[in-house]
């Protein structure tokens, strides 16, 4: 279904010169604009601004009704220029960040609508109906926000609910606007006035979709269809030449396509970016493994840049197919629309990030010597930034904050107030002056400059335990997680010749390869108790005193059988129970507690005897989610809520309840009217609450029934964070993350203690 495919943009902009040299922008025939000027060759990282929701939300946008920015085009006035799918506003931001919307009363939920500036310095969006009946329409903005709706067309009765599917909107060489029609084959010349052209596509079914202007004085497009891709040309008197891209398949198909600065034309694929020349010839570029380009845009330093949802980043990309990566701040941003500025600079879209964000064509790059810097002592240590970019990194300050500021010396300081040119480097020194409260202390080195995700910080951490910390590192579908050893005074994770894990295609599971290869699902923990790896995913599958662990092999779908390994021996129990989707919780002195999932959390909670093999059901009135010593955390939506369900899709559960295994009493420990929240792990008898509230996702620590305190993780910028392992011991609470490994303590919060991904295998000893 085309509205379940990514959302494009299309955008004509302005060609360049030789990469550096940027020349005068041009008309829309091609020819230099009399009155032209050179575009700055702007400078900066990427700085991000989030798109307000409107006063009144539409009814039918999903809860929560976030912001889904997509398409992006610069404005005749000057500003960036944008439609929100969700809100169904069109809006727009000035070069100093300031947002303005105006409702478009449309239904824009349909498939990728774009915006385009056209001749008349009026802004033109598709907006597609959504199908059941619903009109598209091509919108007219006014640089004031009066918006008036022109037909996109009409679908020739008995061919199926959706309308002509406006596609790609672009300002043409003849003075009208052109866009794609996806549903009906077709391509529409709108003029100003509204007066429609279209023009039928000779290849059927040939899915149109991203369209633009020439160097030839043609509009050009691609038909992304899976069985015969191709680039095809129409003339503004409509006809229509195609050009099949050879060895085009299903993972090849166009999506957007702009004028080259050199003379051709250039557009991306699925996974890759290609060039046709005005004779049709077609020939592609290489572009890293694990790229998705999905909008492309010509900038004043004759780059081609672009979108990068596959490594979340905006690329550049020479003519020669060069590429330099400029990750985004937060993960899976998603960019989509793209559009250079007035100011210069290249300004795109985060339709998961809620907003807009810019980044300059020159930009600098801030490399840390160091993410965490751990004082064992009171000897100086010396922090080295170096600007690994290609515009000088411009540091205004650097000062020491935090919780244990005081308790950190800055030395000598060659960064604050300095421009360090590219390839250029400063140091910091630092020294720990001692005192202060007993256990870990932490304070930050905060860096202000004019590159990505300013202020940078570095953790600065003092009174470290002095103990090494099992974690899994790394991971994928072709090499399982690898057990290895975290020393936290040295802040270095360090290779474990026993910790190797590796596939059992017979299983379909994991295996330990050393020294006797264990069964398991999956890796890995790692048993103090006997000094071993197991092939399990944490504390809860092994026995109190270490000496069994229990899977459930994946086959036979349903499951029909627990397995309980001997650590010593490598000797399994099998016990068969009756058909389901079993999920092991927790093997503890009573026996193996089980659950049933399967796209969700069954209620209910289930006991096997390891020894005997005996199977009871405990209850089946409330779905468990943790269960830990006596104690089993249920999951439940209290019915007094009148607040909008943030799952979006039903059942989100608000409620918190434990249930004592021994007594069967259950008591309410947490009630969040409007989240979705639950108990995923325990850490030193704690239950660890993750709360989601539609904005953000959160994770919460409960010491008592109503009494809980966040747990902060701050060098995590992430709006859904995932963080994984909670191990306890007497340090703290030992934390995993994307961005690395934190200690939590009660007084400090996270502390980044590596910024190497790690998840925490067991305890720190």
């Amino acid at each position: 279904m085309r509205r379940a495919l990514l959302a494009l943009v299309i955008l004509t902009v302005a060609c360049s010169g030789p990469a550096g040299k940027p020349v005068a922008s041009t008309s829309p025939n091609g020819s230099p604009a009399a009155s032209a000027s050179p575009v700055k060759l702007s400078t900066g990282g990427i700085v991000e601004y989030t798109v307000p929701p409107p006063a009144v939300k539409p009814a039918d946008c999903f809860t929560p009704c976030l912001p889904s920015v997509g398409s992006v085009a610069l404005g005749g006035d000057g500003n960036i220029w944008f439609v929100d799918h969700n809100f169904k506003t069109v809006g727009r931001i000035t070069p100093a960040g300031d947002v303005k919307q105006w409702s478009a009363g449309l239904d824009l939920i349909g498939g990728a609508q774009t915006i385009a500036t056209g001749p008349d310095g009026n802004l033109y969006v598709n907006a597609d109906g959504g199908g059941d009946g619903r009109p598209d329409w091509i919108l007219r903005v006014t640089p004031a926000g009066v918006i008036t709706r022109l037909s996109a067309g009409q679908r020739p009765p008995g061919q199926g609910v959706f309308g002509t599917g406006p596609e790609s909107i672009t300002a043409g060489p003849d003075g009208n606007m052109w866009f794609t029609e996806f549903w009906t084959n077709r391509v529409g010349r709108l003029s100003p006035s509204g007066s429609l052209t279209e023009f039928s596509i000779p290849t059927n079914d040939s899915a149109p979709r991203g369209i633009a202007t020439g160097p030839d004085g043609n509009l050009w497009f691609v038909e992304s269809t899976r069985s015969r891709p191709a680039i095809a040309r129409i003339t503004p008197a409509g006809v229509i030449t195609e050009f099949p891209i050879a060895g085009g398949d299903a993972e090849l198909y166009p999506y957007d396509i702009v004028s080259g600065p050199d003379g051709n034309i250039w557009f991306t694929e699925s996974h890759g970016i290609a060039r046709i020349t005005v004779k049709g010839e077609i020939s592609p570029i290489s572009l890293p493994q694990g790229s998705r380009p999905v909008k492309l845009v010509v900038a004043p330093d004759g780059n081609l840049w672009y979108a990068d949802a596959g490594k979340n980043a905006i690329v550049r990309l020479a003519l020669s197919g060069a590429t330099r990566a400029y990750p985004l701040p937060e993960p899976a941003s998603n960019p989509v629309g793209m559009a250079v500025g007035s100011d210069g600079r290249i300004w795109f879209s985060e339709s998961n990030n809620r907003g807009l964000a810019s980044i300059g064509v020159r930009v600098p790059e801030l490399l840390m010597s160091t993410r965490p810097l751990v004082f064992a002592d009171a000897s100086p240590k010396t922090v080295s930034l170096r600007n690994v970019g290609n515009s000088p990194l411009v540091i205004s300050a650097v000062r020491i904050t935090g919780l244990d500021a005081a308790l950190i010396a800055k030395g000598k300081d060659t960064c604050s107030a300095t421009s360090l040119a590219p390839d250029a480097s400063c140091e910091v020194q630092l020294r720990y002056v001692g005192g202060g409260p007993s256990g870990l202390q932490s304070a930050v080195l905060e860096l202000s400059d004019n590159g990505t995700g300013s202020p940078h910080r570095i953790s600065l951490v003092a009174q470290v335990p002095r103990c090494t910390l099992p974690v899994m590192v790394g991971g994928n579908e072709n090499t399982p997680a690898q057990g290895e050893l975290f020393d936290v005074r040295a802040a270095q994770i360090l290779y474990d010749t026993s910790g190797v894990f590796v596939h059992d295609p017979v299983a379909s599971g994991v295996r330990t390869s050393a020294p006797t290869g264990l069964p398991g699902m999956s890796s890995g923990y790692y048993d103090r108790a006997m000094g071993r790896w197991l092939p399990v995913s944490g504390a809860g599958q092994v026995s109190p005193d270490g000496s069994r662990y229990a899977y459930i092999p994946v086959e036979p779908i349903p499951r029909t059988e627990v397995r309980v390994v001997d650590v010593q021996s490598g000797r399994e129990k099998v016990w068969k129970i009756r058909p389901d989707f079993w999920d092991v919780m927790a093997f503890t002195q009573r026996g193996i507690y089980l659950h049933a999932g399967y796209e969700g959390i069954g209620a209910g909670l289930y006991l096997l005897d390891p020894d005997s093999g005996a199977f009871k059901a405990l209850f089946t009135d409330f779905a468990v989610s943790v269960v830990d010593g006596d104690a089993a955390w249920l999951m439940y939506r209290n019915p007094a809520d009148k607040l909008p369900d943030v799952s979006a899709m039903g059942g989100a559960t608000n409620e918190v309840r434990r249930r004592d295994l021994a007594t069967g009493k259950t008591d309410v420990w947490l009630y969040r009217p409007g989240t979705n929240i639950g108990v995923v792990a325990t850490a030193n008898g704690k239950p660890i609450v993750s709360i989601y509230d539609g904005p953000t996702s959160s994770y919460w620590i409960m010491s008592a029934p109503n009494q809980v305190q966040r747990m902060d993780f701050p060098f995590t910028s992430a709006r859904y964070a995932y963080m994984r392992g909670f191990s306890g011991d007497a340090n703290g609470v030992w934390v995993g993350s994307d961005e690395g490994v934190y200690l939590w303590t009660q007084r400090t919060g996270g502390v980044l203690m590596t910024d190497q991904a790690a998840t925490p295998a067991g305890t720190c000893a």
